[in-house]
């Protein structure tokens, strides 16, 4: 017997950001190979979104509906998203009609559910161009409050509409019954009371996080042990310009700024490659019995926010090598002091 699956995800505004490109397939090349892209164009909307950024539809949303954004920062949940799928059986079973009716009820399910509405959802696609069919529905979590001066506002919070530790199994109970309701043959995703989903802290060492955490630590506090051009101009106004200072003050830093950060961009090749294995990890999962795709499902995510992590360092690593290359240039030009770097990366020569 095939499942009704819904897997409910938090994001910050940043991580917001980061889910269009997927969602609306913005991208002409994706490294999930389970996207066909030979298939993108039987992907169809059940809510489109109005602007071409999820920012921008959001901020248009809030003004739109008047809604108010409370306490929110950098790092409080700005929107939810919920995958709506079930497995191929199913989807092969009911037909193409039948699976279209099936997401339809999946989108009027969540306007309903604890008053979410139309009009809260950024967004509600479905993604027929992978190897299961299934729906993300991007909406502002908003509850009914008061403001300071007692009057009814609608005010964004996950706290308060997750609240509660079983506020995902009620989601779950009501989808079943609402969508067998409608017709559809399915069966509540089975509860493992031993190991209901990958913690958190097991997901980030699974990932490598902390070891590319620890990376772009690293790289930041190179970034501010560089020597920067304000420091050659300071060389210029008060140092000789003997052999000594110039080898001492400006090269061997120089030098030394090379080596480590080469140093750093291998470690964090390496830690690219570990993270690989975590993808494998994934992949195996999808053997296990049906009922544990909605685990899979939150793997899946965490494993997009870990890339996240990763293209930020590599952020990082072009900023630094691109100053580093005004430096090379400025001292070239200014002193005639040029760096070259061997085929292994581990010896620098001076040529003057």
């Amino acid at each position: 017997m095939s499942y009704a699956i819904i897997r409910n995800e938090k994001y910050t505004k940043d991580e917001m950001i980061q889910l269009a490109p997927h969602n609306e397939r913005f991208k002409k090349k994706y490294s999930n190979k389970n996207i066909d892209l030979s298939k993108t164009s039987q992907n169809y909307h059940l809510k489109l979104p109005k602007e071409n950024t999820y920012l921008k539809e959001y901020n248009r949303l809030i003004k739109e509906n008047n809604l108010s954004q409370g306490q929110l920062h950098k790092n409080s949940i700005y929107v939810c998203e919920v995958i709506l799928t079930s497995d191929n059986t199913f989807f092969n079973g009911i037909g193409k009609k039948e699976t279209k009716r099936y997401f339809q009820e999946c989108f009027k399910f969540m306007t309903e559910y604890k008053g979410i509405g139309k009009e809260n959802i950024l967004t509600a696609v479905v993604h027929l161009d992978e190897e299961t069919p299934h729906m993300h529905l991007v909406y502002i979590p908003v509850v009914n409050a008061k403001d300071k001066q007692g009057k009814n506002i609608r005010k964004i919070s996950a706290s308060e509409f997750w609240k509660g530790k079983d506020s995902y199994k009620k989601l779950q109970n009501q989808f079943y019954k609402y969508i067998t309701e409608k017709g559809f043959d399915l069966e509540r995703g089975k509860e493992n009371t031993n190991r209901e989903h990958i913690s958190t802290d097991d997901m980030k060492k699974l990932t490598n996080f902390y070891n590319t955490k620890q990376l772009k630590e690293n790289l930041t506090k190179q970034k501010e042990q560089m020597i920067s051009y304000e420091d050659v101009q300071e060389f210029y106004k008060y140092e000789d310009f003997t052999k000594e200072n110039i080898d001492r003050k400006l090269i061997y830093p120089i030098i030394k700024y090379n080596n480590s950060l080469v140093k750093q961009n291998n470690d964090l090749l390496l830690e690219l490659s570990k993270t690989k294995n975590a993808k494998k990890y994934y992949s195996d999962l999808q053997i296990e019995n049906s009922h544990l795709m909605n685990e899979n499902q939150e793997l899946e995510e965490k494993l997009r926010m870990n890339n996240i992590e990763l293209n930020a360092c590599y952020k990082i690593i072009k900023e630094l090598l691109n100053k580093n290359k005004k430096i090379e240039k400025l001292l070239k030009d200014k002193l005639g002091i040029e760096i070259i770097n061997d085929k292994d990366n581990n010896i620098n020569n001076l040529n003057k």
